[in-house]
């Protein structure tokens, strides 16, 4: 009960003042309260063999290094009981007796220090005259080692706590650090794959023409295939060519003031192209005084072409795709809707994850589609959020950018 209480008492004292402020105050008020000459504050070293001064009062430089002080001779004290030593002079058990007489210290007090339970270390006060200690004083300084102990258990939590942020910090930068050589690897290899795919494609092309003589029905139909093949590669390629610019900060270049009346215009154009052959109807509702902004006209319009993109690919015949924008005092909110198929629960939470494929019936999708969008509004300190079915309706699916009017460590 008593530590309990010792704990709730002193819990907000140490978050508010700090651990080695609150062990200073108690060993400076243990000594002056008691009238001793110094007092200190002693824990195990790692090997558990010795005790080192953690904080102390009163005492010199020479006396605190007099020596390594051995946990032997102290059983008592590491039994849970305070010793007394009435007069160090006259006590075969002080380890250091000459150092403690030129020291001026004459009496000796030790307490054990415990942790749940568990001593690890000694309260020591120090009197330059004899003195004795009455039961209800010690009980009393017993008290105040406890309240040590539990000041030194919550240090322990924070050295364990800070340690961990240190390790998981040195990993967190490591693991950026192979990122970015992986996507450097993957940007020289995607980089040199591009060309020659495209010479292929462009010979299969020719092929196509009859510029090689004539090709029978097969030949044709095979040819097809190994373009539309060729497609895909390209696109992919082309899709990690952008992960490695964005991740790199290649595109800083790109940002300039942009009129996202322009930006919205080439997408509705783009997503009308895509979608009207399908049978599939693009409507807008854009504000008419949305502002210009500093961004990446090229990157925005990338977004938002491959979010317009996927609602076609899952937006049946018939369907509907709108387009949304608006903007408030301080950012733009763009988000595209379907009537499609929607997104099922259970990939929901990966939607955003680099080559993550919710749908095998579209296996010609790269899987960097939507972790491409994700990369664009992030690098406009915007974010990003999928809902589906759309709300108040039983299927489709929205998605909503919400980029600020002025990026944080951008000009203008």
């Amino acid at each position: 009960m008593r530590y309990e209480l010792l704990y709730e008492i002193s819990r907000p004292i140490i978050e508010a003042v700090g651990v080695e402020n609150v062990l200073g105050a108690i060993v400076e008020s243990s000594a002056k309260g008691t009238g001793a000459k110094g007092c200190s504050l002693l824990t195990l070293t790692p090997d558990g063999n010795h005790l080192r001064h953690r904080v102390t009062c009163g005492l010199s430089k020479g006396y605190l290094s007099k020596g390594k002080m051995s946990v032997r001779g102290m059983e008592q004290v590491f039994a849970g009981k305070p010793v007394a030593v009435y007069d160090v002079n006259r006590n075969g058990g002080v380890e250091y007796p000459a150092e403690a007489a030129a020291e001026g210290i004459i009496s000796m007090l030790s307490l054990p220090l415990r942790v749940k339970k568990e001593v690890v270390g000694v309260l020591r006060l120090y009197f330059d005259e004899p003195r004795k200690f009455k039961k209800g004083e010690v009980d009393f300084l017993e008290s105040i080692a406890e309240l040590s102990g539990i000041v030194l258990e919550k240090a322990e939590q924070y050295e364990n706590v800070s340690r961990d942020a240190d390790g998981a910090h040195k990993e967190a930068v490591k693991l950026a650090e192979e990122k970015q050589r992986f996507i450097r690897f993957l940007s020289m290899v995607a980089h040199d794959l591009k060309a020659p795919l495209a010479a292929v494609e462009s010979y299969l092309k020719v092929m196509l023409r009859g510029s090689v003589g004539e090709l029978n029905n097969k030949q044709m139909e095979w040819i097809n295939r190994s373009i539309l093949r060729l497609d895909n590669m390209l696109e992919l390629i082309s899709d990690l060519l952008d992960v490695s610019r964005i991740e790199t900060g290649e595109t800083a270049s790109e940002f300039q003031m942009v009129s996202w009346k322009a930006v919205l215009d080439n997408c509705l154009e783009m997503a009308r192209s895509l979608a009207e052959p399908k049978g599939i109807r693009v409507k807008a509702k854009i504000d008419p005084d949305l502002p210009e902004m500093f961004a990446s006209e090229v990157r925005l319009c990338q977004m938002i072409n491959n979010l317009t993109s996927n609602a076609c690919r899952y937006t049946p015949v018939d369907g509907q795709i709108l387009v949304r924008a608006r903007a408030t005092d301080d950012e733009v909110e763009i988000s595209v809707e379907d009537n499609g198929t929607g997104i099922k629960p259970e990939i929901m939470p990966r939607i955003f994850e680099d080559f993550f494929k919710g749908d095998p019936d579209h296996p010609e999708s790269t899987g960097l589609g939507l972790s491409i969008c994700k990369r664009i509004v992030e690098m406009h300190q915007g974010t990003i959020q999928a809902e589906s079915p759309v709300p108040g309706k039983s299927c489709g699916a929205r998605f909503t950018c919400k980029i600020p009017l002025r990026v944080p460590g951008r000009a203008g």
